[in-house]
């Protein structure tokens, strides 16, 4: 995806101005606080619908006015798309988007700012986001699967909170096992193999930012396994989803599951997470987004763009 132009009406510190982009790389040169990180910032929503500064729209708009708006024209796969989105304070978001229902593509832009620590340090869910959009811009169905496992999990739940009251047989559960464990072992699976794909890219990434030659190491840990002796992995999660049930019902929510996944990252053998400098988990934020640009373009598909808010600070030499 190309980003050719952005406007901006009264969009955090921009009344009303325009920048028009080239292909490969932009630099934006200027003094702090002149509101560079908000042209990031425009472009990143304009594309996606979302910000990497805040979840509040509101915080966008310009002092002293009630509304902004933002226009990005974008060239996607040889087609020209023109995307308006507007919030308002009284209204909330409205998108009169160019390329029809799919213009909130996973995954076609990555973000990157020195405070953003939170796909090494945040929650598992993070990561698990990480890899999903990863796999998502593979393989599509990846993102169906997700919503199918979260519908199905929220179900299970439910269930096991009416037969905590008494409501049901707990015995009963086993129609969502099979469903819950049947989505599990595709999702967990295609995490695996996107954690194995992408290391060598980000590898290459992170030795490249830093020049330096670091033995790294990504991984899923996982409830979900692979085949376990002679029996199927499907078959092997649905028993131990089925010796938990007492465990599950007590606090009224599954304990096992894809939704348990986590992206391990190491350096040298210990855990970027717990042990990593903070110049090295920026590197390593940097680095895998950077792979997941560079493990797209390897594989053919779609790259996204990357938005590189203040890179070089603070990171590790």
């Amino acid at each position: 995806m190309l980003l050719k132009k952005i406007k901006l009406k009264n969009f955090r510190n921009y009344e009303d101005s325009a920048a028009s982009l080239s292909p490969g790389i932009n630099i934006i040169i200027g003094d702090n606080g002149a509101g560079k990180s908000n042209i990031l910032e425009a472009a990143q929503f304009s594309c996606c619908g979302c910000s990497f500064r805040t979840s509040r729209e509101a915080e966008m708009i310009g002092k002293g006015q009630r509304f902004f708006r933002l226009e990005a024209e974008i060239e996607d796969r040889g087609q020209s798309l023109t995307r308006h989105i507007s919030y308002e304070a009284e209204t909330g978001v409205r998108v009169n988007a160019g390329g029809g229902p799919e213009w909130l593509r996973t995954g076609s832009i990555l973000s990157f700012s020195p405070d953003d620590l939170q796909l090494v340090k945040g929650p598992p869910a993070t990561r698990r986001r990480f890899l999903d959009d990863a796999v998502s811009r593979r393989r599509p169905a990846h993102h169906r699967r997700l919503l199918d496992y979260q519908k199905v999990l929220s179900q299970r739940n439910s269930f096991l909170q009416r037969a905590r009251a008494g409501l049901t047989r707990l015995a009963d559960i086993r129609p969502w096992d099979r469903q819950l464990a049947a989505l599990a072992i595709l999702i967990s699976r295609a995490r695996r193999e996107m954690c194995r794909d992408i290391q060598p890219h980000f590898i290459d990434a992170y030795n490249g930012v830093t020049g330096d030659r670091i033995s790294l190491q990504i991984g899923l840990v996982s409830q979900v396994g692979e085949p376990a002796g002679e029996k199927e992995p499907e078959a092997a999660l649905v028993e131990r989803l089925e010796k938990e049930w007492s465990k599950d019902m007590e606090g009224a929510r599954t304990g096992t599951g894809s939704h348990r996944d986590d992206m391990e990252l190491t350096l040298d053998g210990r855990s970027l997470r717990r042990y990593g400098s903070q110049g090295e988990q920026r590197t390593a934020v940097l680095a895998l987004l950077l792979a997941g640009r560079g493990l797209a373009i390897a594989s053919g598909e779609r790259p996204p763009v990357l938005l590189l808010d203040d890179v070089m600070s603070e990171l590790d030499r």
